[in-house]
């Protein structure tokens, strides 16, 4: 295998990635899961030969042979992102000449040590015609359509140094300007937005959010996309509507993470996620680690056989359901570990405060965060949404009524009403910052 020559011709392995992935939602689930079934066999049979796994075959008393569904893959030990961290890390720096042609895709270093993840140009390639093929599920069509996305983004077609054909296939994709690493203000944003015109638009979800508010606060009219996906933040309730007011019905919600690729995607008007299940297996772990349809979800990327990830860890909760083998994804709740924390030890994680929200009415936020700064104490950032008549006063006693229940009553609420909430400076937004320790 030469992974130089891989590199030289990435783009015809991801015009033959896509050419070989579904492009709408399965219709065939016996077939899709047949599919599926093989390429976990393989995946594993790959695996085996590989030390970092044939540990964790030897530990589990199990062999590829064990291994030929989704369900099976409940037998393999779970990868946690410090194990993930741990073992590139090694790998890089044991081999850099083995991986000197290899993509690293980096993940935010705002939690700790950045996790450096190695894709080959094979499984890069991949990664990239899974994204193009989630886009097409949409309506889009390469080439054919402009698209407008966020700069320097992992999700471009190609990346780096581009052929000439890659520079076709790029012709109508256009960077907008980077509101992550410098301030650009939503006026600029949005005429970009206006003066292009996209067929699809996506970046990160808080920049949207912010010029959608902006545009509704001084009456802006806005471009309403075919397609546009808010991406790298859980979308919250609250920040849906304001984007389906302002950005129309072509609210494309893809879910994935930099280390395994674009997972699962919910299609404008559709209330579930299906999951990529030819690319991707998601299984469910329950808090005490068995298998269920609801609780934290488990990532196997099933394209990613040169350097495996096998169970990967998400720590985000969903719910879903099963039908002839393949998972559907009803409800994202978000990260485990975004939670408010109660001085009795439990907690009370986002999924619970989001159902307040997405069913008290009159509460006029188009946005909120939840910081809780001690045991007794919750700061509340809002943005108020620009049509509401309501005072300041007024909200916040509103929501101080629907939210005290939800946490026993155990915590006063401080408000900061803020033009926007600020982004993490890693460019996303959580919805819950708990500044108390781990105990």
């Amino acid at each position: 295998m030469s992974y130089a020559s891989d590199r030289k011709r990435e783009n015809l392995l991801m015009m033959q990635a896509l050419a070989g992935l579904e492009k709408k939602p399965p219709r065939n689930l016996k077939k899709v899961k047949e599919k599926q079934d093989k390429l976990v066999h393989e995946l594993m049979l790959r695996a085996y030969d590989i030390p970092f796994y044939r540990k964790r075959f030897e530990e589990t008393g199990t062999t590829p042979e064990d291994y030929h569904t989704a369900a099976d893959l409940y037998q393999f030990p779970i990868m946690t992102k410090e194990q993930l961290r741990d073992w590139m890390d090694e790998e890089l720096e044991g081999n850099p000449e083995k991986y000197k042609d290899w993509h690293i895709n980096p993940t935010s270093g705002s939690t700790g040590k950045p996790l450096k993840t190695l894709f080959s140009p094979r499984e890069n390639a991949i990664v990239h015609a899974n994204w193009l093929r989630v886009l097409m599920m949409g309506g889009y069509v390469p080439v054919v359509h402009k698209n407008l996305h966020r700069p320097n983004s992992l999700h471009t077609v190609t990346g780096g140094k581009k052929t000439l054909g890659q520079k076709l296939v790029d012709l109508r994709w256009k960077e907008m300007s980077d509101s992550i690493k410098n301030r650009i203000p939503s006026e600029q944003l949005l005429k970009e937005i206006n003066d292009y015109k996209p067929y699809f638009l996506y970046t990160h979800k808080n920049v949207l959010v912010r010029v959608a508010k902006y545009a509704k606060e001084n009456h802006i009219p806005l471009w309403q996309p075919k397609l546009y996906a808010p991406i790298s933040e859980m979308l919250d309730h609250q920040s849906e509507q304001l984007l389906l007011e302002m950005f129309g019905p072509g609210l494309l919600n893809a879910y994935g993470l930099s280390e395994v690729g674009s997972c699962a995607t919910r299609l404008p008007g559709s209330r579930e996620f299906v999951v990529n299940s030819d690319t991707h297996v998601i299984n469910i772990y329950a808090d005490d680690g068995k298998p269920a349809d609801h609780g934290m979800a488990v990532v196997t990327p099933l394209f990613k056989t040169d350097l495996p990830i096998i169970n990967y860890a998400t720590y985000d909760r969903m719910e879903s359901y099963q039908k002839d083998g393949i998972r559907f994804i009803t409800k994202l709740h978000g990260r485990m570990n975004d939670v408010i924390r109660h001085r009795d030890g439990s907690v009370t994680e986002w999924g619970n405060i989001e159902v307040v929200v997405n069913y008290a009415t009159n509460l006029d936020i188009v946005q909120s965060r939840f910081i809780q700064k001690s045991y007794d104490l919750i700061l509340i950032q809002a943005v108020k949404d620009p049509a509401s008549k309501l005072s300041n006063e007024e909200i916040e006693a509103r929501y101080t009524e629907k939210f005290a229940p939800v946490l026993n009553n155990e915590f006063r609420f401080e408000y900061e009403w803020r033009e926007e909430i600020p982004a993490d400076p890693n460019g996303k937004l959580r919805m819950i910052v708990c500044e108390i320790k781990d105990q």
